[in-house]
């Protein structure tokens, strides 16, 4: 490799190291902040918050690549271009075929790196993600009443609070709740302990309460029923930390079946290496400033163009899965649209107006 194309390679890598660093940093923050506070209210083990963050990464990196490197194409391009360094290089021998061979290896790698996530790492990490989640889950039914503090839920109509957990963390001790119920009383109940049973399928858990009593009116009334229980079964709520994870994605590539959701996740997977490797042209095509313009003058609308190929990838994986669309067409359409759109702006790049 000249210093020509050592050159370019090296400001195109600094500026896509930083543009990523910044945009995995809001990616992770947002995860970050969504499970801290799912572990705030209970809904996850706070020491198991960074693990499942870790989980999610190869996830992030397989879109934050591709976007990151297409942005650090503008940028670092816009500078050379409204620099003259551009124009001084293609009037020293450089056209677009050795443009695209220098920037080639780059390419490449992050090409690589993005197929290798998407198709390997990230549904390996989904899976441990989900195991880890339901395990999480299991755990939850006494963690989530974190003993030594009320917690609050059902928009405040249930009240709970434990003392303690006992040595094993299979019981609570000196356990309260108030709950409103729907006839407008109130029902508060005192135990000396309980446990919790299995998470059932409509996000609720069953907690037995065991040698306690139970006071039932409305307040500021004097006709109070009190029952005094052995063992008293009832209905909690419990957060559903695994809501918003699809199965599919935690299948293997090679396990993939023939069903339109199946099929759909196998081309998102091929396709976002395919993705990135057109943006990348696109970007190179699309990054030209003219004279007498600023450096971040073709960033915007180079932008309008990414977003549009990825909003029409998303809504094709919804065709496909709803199976308006047949599997065997994947993504290719789109695909092929953009890539021409690519190739197009690579012929007229360098030519005068």
């Amino acid at each position: 490799m000249n210093v020509s194309a050592l050159y370019l390679n090296r400001q195109l890598m600094a500026v896509f190291t930083i543009t990523l660093a910044v945009l995995l940093t809001l990616a992770v923050g947002d995860r970050l902040i969504h499970f801290l506070e799912k572990a705030s209210i209970g809904g996850l083990p706070g020491n198991m918050v960074l693990y499942v963050v870790s989980l999610r990464l190869p996830g992030m990196l397989q879109l934050v690549i591709p976007f990151a490197f297409y942005v650090s194409i503008f940028l670092s391009f816009g500078r050379l271009y409204s620099n003259q360094e551009m124009i001084i290089l293609q009037s020293a021998g450089m056209n677009n075929i050795r443009l695209l061979q220098w920037l080639a290896p780059g390419i490449t790698v992050l090409a690589l790196l993005v197929a290798i996530t998407a198709l390997s790492l990230n549904p390996a990490a989904r899976l441990a993600l989900e195991d880890a989640l339901d395990d999480a889950q299991q755990k939850l039914g006494l963690s989530a009443l974190r003993p030594g503090t009320f917690r609050i839920t059902e928009g405040g109509d249930l009240v709970t609070f434990s003392e303690g957990l006992s040595d094993d963390e299979q019981e609570i001790l000196n356990v309260f709740i108030r709950k409103q119920l729907s006839s407008g009383e109130h029902m508060t109940i005192w135990a000396a302990k309980g446990r919790r049973g299995e998470p059932e399928a409509d996000g609720h858990q069953q907690l037995s309460l065991i040698d306690g009593r139970r006071y039932t009116g409305i307040p500021g009334q004097a006709d109070f029923e009190v029952m005094s229980f052995q063992t008293f079964h009832l209905k909690i709520p419990t957060e559903e930390v695994t809501r918003d994870l699809r199965d599919v994605e935690t299948v293997a590539t090679l396990s993939l079946d023939q069903t339109p959701e199946h099929r759909a996740e196998f081309h998102w997977r091929i396709g976002l290496p395919i993705f990135f490797v057109i943006i990348s042209l696109l970007a190179i095509s699309k990054a030209q400033v003219k004279p007498r313009h600023g450096r971040f003058a073709r960033l915007a609308p180079g932008l309008l163009w990414v977003i549009a190929y990825y909003l029409l990838l998303i809504a094709n994986r919804w065709c496909m899965t709803e199976g308006l669309l047949p599997s065997a067409l994947g993504y290719w359409p789109v695909h092929l649209a953009f890539g021409l759109v690519a190739l197009h702006g690579l012929r007229r790049l360098g030519r005068p107006a």
